[in-house]
């Protein structure tokens, strides 16, 4: 079999899938609503275009406001499309408010000129991997690191996760009856972690401890982006260190 046939091969049983998997959604909103198939499937696509549509006007909204308040009536650098047609969809998306909050301020870090970061397709997909807790952790974690009184060297093991997401603790304040992380903050150190985010700290004996943990490149860039005040001020500091 030829590469186009099996192309067309493969694009039909996706399409088979998502075809059955339509019908049986509609079936099971049918059963439940009372109504006829094609109505409660028309239902949900209404419903969902909707709420896209609302998350999008909420983004530009918030992007209008940002920018207004840094000055700006519009923005100052163009964007490309593959970075920011896969950045909207994502927000349309999104329900969190903490979230929706963010991608406004990454949209509008992105169009402002004077912001140096870098707009890599990469960081709308690795958002897209992160929930709330995921973003106040790596924020906590990116201040304590510019804290004055933080010293960053190789017998250094990062900060310990047990106080997450309150605050980062570094390993000389640690006294008796140290908290164990919550599950949720396991997890979400764990994805941070898996995202290249974070990385996983070791002990003078080059042994990992998963329970101490330090920003990476990739998640200082990430913060730049993500960044309030625009100015790229975090990833400065960290290279000033």
């Amino acid at each position: 079999m030829s590469e186009e046939a099996k192309a067309v091969q493969e694009v039909a049983k996706t399409t088979g899938v998502a075809i059955r998997a339509v019908e049986k959604m509609g079936a099971f909103l049918s059963n439940v609503a009372g109504v006829p198939i094609a109505t409660a499937v028309g239902i949900f696509e209404d419903k969902l275009s909707y709420m896209r549509w609302e998350n999008q006007l909420n983004l530009i909204e918030k992007a209008n406001e940002k920018l207004a308040q840094r000055g700006l009536c519009s923005p100052t650098r163009l964007l490309p499309l593959q970075f920011t047609v896969p950045l909207v969809e994502a927000a349309s998306l999104e329900d969190d408010d903490y979230l929706q909050d963010l991608w406004a301020t990454v949209l509008v870090n992105a169009a402002d000129e004077t912001v140096d970061v870098q707009l890599r397709r990469a960081f709308i997909s690795i958002l897209e991997d992160m929930t709330s807790l995921d973003v106040r952790i790596l924020k906590v974690i990116g201040a304590a690191t510019l804290s004055p009184t933080y010293q960053l060297d190789v017998l250094n093991p990062g900060f310990y996760v047990g106080y997450l997401p309150e605050r980062a603790a570094p390993m000389d304040e640690f006294q008796d009856g140290i908290p164990e992380p919550k599950k949720d903050v396991r997890i979400s150190v764990g994805n941070l972690h898996r995202l290249n985010l974070l990385s996983i700290s070791q002990t003078v004996d080059g042994v990992s401890d998963p329970s101490h943990v330090r920003i990476t490149e990739l998640g200082k860039e990430l913060l730049c982006l993500c960044s309030s005040n625009g100015d790229g001020d975090v990833r400065h500091r960290y290279e000033a260190k």
